[in-house]
């Protein structure tokens, strides 16, 4: 590997083999459910963190790192002689972006380069991985990130809009109209904010079209892809299946939907994450 490092957030969803493949660093962020205090995929895996999501009433809530926690990740790539690109959730849903850039002043080092990826979940994870394959220079690190940003498409469906109405995404009356004509939304993250790409009655509706709309966004392109999932493992298991029968796949990744982005979707969400796979 090139002497460059990748870091990144825990909101990249990336599991910690993916993180020791790549040889990428995450820096977790805190959810705090109730009066407990967690720090993600340290003391909290997703699996445990749906389970208690599925027994309390409390809201969890996240908090992004404090900036020494990435300063100290810095400081230790410059001082074992690495320059380092920092990739994170949207600056538009979270702090985090700007704790990196904080921190990266507090280390004061032209080696380092921080990015927001204006997007979330796996969308981060896809890019840092993308930049861990290309880092032979920061240069070409940087600008693995910048193609595979330009392919990047990303589409997952709530299973319920009480989280999103709690976080306050949407009013009560949508979500009450919602529930009641069991519509599903299919949801993208466009410049780093949320938005409706369509409305389905039922959910079976809505994965085939989320199906549909992937397969229409890739076309006859080999692409590295991301099935995600929010304690659905049995319909994103046949959801990535699907995929990998019918569309030309370079890479497929597996993985939950984490405790930061599960804290605002809920669970029971369904996503896609994909670039067009660099040569």
């Amino acid at each position: 590997m090139a002497d460059i490092q990748i870091v990144t957030d825990s909101a990249s969803d990336l599991t910690a083999e993916m993180a020791k493949q790549y040889g990428i660093r995450i820096v977790p962020l805190s959810v705090t459910i109730g009066d407990k205090h967690y720090t993600d995929g340290v003391d909290l895996t997703a699996e445990e963190f749906y389970q208690k999501l599925r027994s309390t009433d409390a809201l969890p809530r996240t908090s992004q790192p404090a900036p020494g926690r990435f300063a100290d990740v810095y400081r230790e790539a410059i001082d074992a002689g690495k320059q380092v690109l920092s990739i994170h959730i949207a600056s538009k849903l979270s702090g985090t972006y700007q704790a990196a850039t904080l921190a990266a002043e507090m280390v004061g080092s032209d080696s380092i380069v921080v990015v927001d990826s204006e997007t979330v979940s796996m969308g981060v994870g896809l890019l840092a991985i993308a930049a861990a394959r290309r880092s032979s220079s920061l240069a070409e690190a940087q600008e693995a990130v910048n193609r595979a940003r330009e392919t990047l498409g990303i589409l997952f469906v709530p299973d319920t809009f009480e989280y999103m109405v709690k976080n306050g995404r949407i009013g009560k009356a949508a979500s009450l109209a919602g529930s009641l004509l069991q519509i599903k939304p299919i949801l993208t993250i466009a410049g780093g904010t949320v938005d409706v790409v369509e409305k389905l009655r039922g959910r079976k509706k809505a994965r085939r079209r989320l199906l549909e709309l992937f397969r229409d966004g890739v076309g006859e392109n080999k692409v590295n892809v991301a099935v995600l999932h929010a304690d659905a493992e049995e319909e994103a298991q046949e959801l990535l299946q699907e995929i990998q029968q019918t569309v030309d796949c370079a890479e497929t990744y597996f993985t939950y939907v984490g405790p930061v982005i599960g804290s605002h979707a809920g669970p029971g969400v369904l996503g896609l994450v994909w670039h067009v796979a660099l040569p």
